[in-house]
């Protein structure tokens, strides 16, 4: 979205119309990644919990979601009224560089938790997707025979 905010003609020459389909259709495309996400997280954070320690674990796990959209929402609202040439004091600084910072600045983000997550060694219990898909194949312990 950074991108096409940043470059597509729409959003240069201003027109209404096609900036308002672009919206909707990076909105509709983020709510389904984020929905599908979503629901693994929340599976992630079951699956790791120890049985005493549950209601800790998805608590502190809520409790971070809201404090880094906390942070995320204070950081896009500087970036956005920060970013992009200043105008005049009636229209401000550019509203689309300041989105396109704000969609550069989640994009950068999520790329930093996801190489993050790459770090994790875990797929004793695989991943899967309702009963048939399974997108993570669990680990089979080979059987030796020492003589």
């Amino acid at each position: 979205m950074c991108i096409v905010v940043a470059f597509a003609p729409a959003f240069k020459d201003h027109d209404t119309r096609s900036m308002t389909i672009w919206f909707i259709v990076i909105i509709v495309a983020f709510a389904i990644i984020f929905a599908i996400n979503s629901s693994i997280h929340s599976y992630l954070v079951v699956k790791y919990a120890k049985a005493d320690k549950l209601a800790v674990s998805v608590g502190f796990y809520y409790m971070s979601n809201a404090l880094g959209r906390l942070f995320g929402t204070i950081g896009s609202g500087v970036l956005y009224t920060y970013v992009g040439e200043y105008i005049n004091d009636k229209a401000g600084t550019n509203a689309t560089a300041g989105f396109a910072a704000c969609f550069l600045a989640g994009t950068l983000s999520s790329l930093l938790a996801a190489l993050i997550t790459i770090k994790i060694d875990d797929n004793d219990g695989g991943l899967k997707c309702g009963s048939r898909i399974t997108i993570v194949e669990a680990k089979t312990e080979s059987t030796t025979d020492e003589v």
